[in-house]
């Protein structure tokens, strides 16, 4: 049982009922009191959700960790809190077959952690803690068969372990500790028994390449190559795809020549012998890419693209992304990212700066946003002279199918700029039967664009359903609020508002809230009301 008693209301809002095709699933709610840190909501597949809700430290030495399971109607069925060490703070969670995965990491030294498990079917709560790791400022943290694979840095060299829970035991992953690098992805892939690691490297050329390794879910090494480029061919970013009757494809950000913004997007396949096909497509190839300018500026940007290309010359664009993992569905690979212009950053100083965009940098509150799955140490000299903006401008979907043919791509407007040092994804993919959608929550209105649709330009635009008929929202906090995808089609939305009645008939409510959606094809243009 909980310490402390929470009242907590739950109403199931017109499951039936569709503003447009975004159908309102239900919403919860439970009172926000002062000593309420933060909340994280983690998505438990098709189980339901579960909320951590770490609480302000008190005199003592340890911190309260209270969480709730909800079922997929978003109603609360189980609750508990445990107790933890104030030197620990909240670095990550991972969810996997019905459990949750907690990471937590001393706050002074680095070499300890410890990582809990939350089963709310079992109602059992479980704490592993390895003797100590390295000095290690951790960046990654997945869950593969029992085993929790760990990645950062050790005096700015990327490095990955793999930490077996059951029998204790800590192996350091090859290939992956070198000079010059930057740790890009650690992704679970399919067969859900292996996992890739990609890491950039400075070859001979001195030009920025990738080096694909996948290890078995222990750690062994399974396979490693590096990604083959043209000289003065810079490879930026990379997120990677399963390994494909035994082919692979890698898609990331490229840039012609060294210290500079990206020409495009990189499509590296490697076919079953090992034989590599790269493929390098400036921005002005693709279908949608430059919409976001307008008709008339995304024609003049186009043809000088495509001129330059033509011409081998150099042409780059004032961007970067935040890309999702890529998405494999019904045999075709989905590429998702959310692109910014990063206004504050030098061309002579790219790459190193946008390290410094990572959603994993926060400098203050270790618990701040915990929904990006960790941050980065605030002790990290990297993170000096974090820009102060970011001016969001769209967002882009790119279908290959296994042999990395292109098949099609979208883009979203967004035009939204995030003030602050910190840059977190400003919304959420999502896809279903064979349909892509991208869906965020800004200013009291939830946005939702069918990307399949290519005849609507607008997104569906509705609020959201409120606890009880006649409520109003009063106020909402920036610092709570964000979105996740859940299963299948729906979505979740989280944060902290200030609720009362139109007509004031009784007293204004702070409440944390989860709304659940779903949402359909061939949505219209827009359903907000006046």
């Amino acid at each position: 049982m909980m310490r402390n008693s929470i009242a907590v209301c739950f109403l199931l809002l017109n499951l039936g009922s569709l503003c447009g095709q975004v159908e309102h699933v239900g919403r919860y709610e439970t009172d926000h009191e002062w000593n309420n840190q933060n909340y994280i909501v983690v998505p438990n597949d098709k189980n339901g959700v579960l909320l951590i809700k770490p609480m302000t430290a008190d005199a003592g030495k340890t911190i309260s960790i209270q969480y709730s399971f909800l079922n997929t109607e978003l109603k609360e069925t189980w609750a508990g809190l445990f107790e933890i060490s104030k030197k620990l703070y909240l670095k990550g969670y991972h969810y996997t077959e019905g459990l949750t995965y907690l990471l937590f990491q001393n706050r002074t030294n680095n070499q300890y952690i410890k990582i809990m498990t939350i089963d709310p079917f079992k109602k059992k709560v479980e704490e592993f803690e390895p003797a100590h790791i390295v000095d290690l400022e951790i960046h990654e943290f997945e869950v593969i068969k029992e085993n929790a694979i760990i990645g950062g840095y050790i005096e700015n060299r990327p490095a990955v372990f793999a930490y077996d829970l059951k029998n204790d035991i800590i192996r350091t992953l090859p290939n992956v500790y070198q000079n010059n690098s930057e740790l890009l992805e650690v992704k679970i892939n399919s067969d859900s028994v292996t996992f890739n690691v990609l890491a950039s490297e400075l070859d001979k050329k001195k030009d920025r390449i990738i080096l694909v390794n996948t290890y078995d879910y222990a750690g062994n090494a399974i396979r490693g190559y590096k990604l083959e480029t043209e000289t003065d061919h810079q490879l930026l970013s990379g997120v990677s795809s399963s390994i494909m009757d035994k082919s692979q494809i890698v898609v990331g950000l490229y840039s012609v020549k060294t210290g500079t913004y990206p020409t495009g997007i990189f499509i590296n396949r490697v076919d079953r012998t090992g034989k590599q096909t790269m493929n390098y497509m400036s921005f002005g190839e693709f279908d949608t890419f430059l919409d976001h300018n307008g008709e008339k500026r995304a024609a003049k940007i186009k043809k000088k693209a495509l001129a330059a290309k033509k011409s081998k010359g150099e042409w780059r664009y004032k961007t970067d992304a935040l890309f999702r993992e890529v998405i494999e569905e019904n045999g075709n690979l989905i590429i998702a990212g959310e692109f910014f212009k990063p206004w504050n950053v030098s061309t002579s100083n790219y790459q190193r700066q946008r390290d410094q965009f990572s959603p994993f940098y926060y400098d203050y509150d270790p618990f701040y946003d915990s929904n990006r799955g960790f941050r980065r140490n605030p002790r990290d000299i990297r993170t000096v002279n974090t820009p102060s903006d970011f001016n969001f401008t769209h967002a882009f979907v790119l279908s290959i199918d296994q042999n990395a043919e292109i098949l099609w791509d979208r883009s979203f407007d967004i035009k939204e700029t995030i003030d602050g040092g910190v840059l977190t994804n400003f919304g959420e993919f999502q896809w279903h039967d064979d349909e892509a959608y991208y869906a965020y929550y800004h200013d009291k209105e939830l946005v939702v664009k069918h990307l399949n649709n290519i005849k609507e330009k607008e997104g569906n635009v509705s609020e959201l359903n409120l606890l009880l008929e006649g409520d109003e929202i009063r106020h909402e906090r920036e610092n709570f609020k964000g979105m996740v995808k859940w299963y299948g089609n729906r979505y979740l939305i989280y944060g902290v508002q200030h609720v009362r009645p139109k007509d004031k008939s009784s007293d204004l409510r702070k409440v944390f809230f989860v709304n659940g959606i779903a949402v359909g094809p061939d949505m219209p243009s827009d359903t907000k009301s006046d």
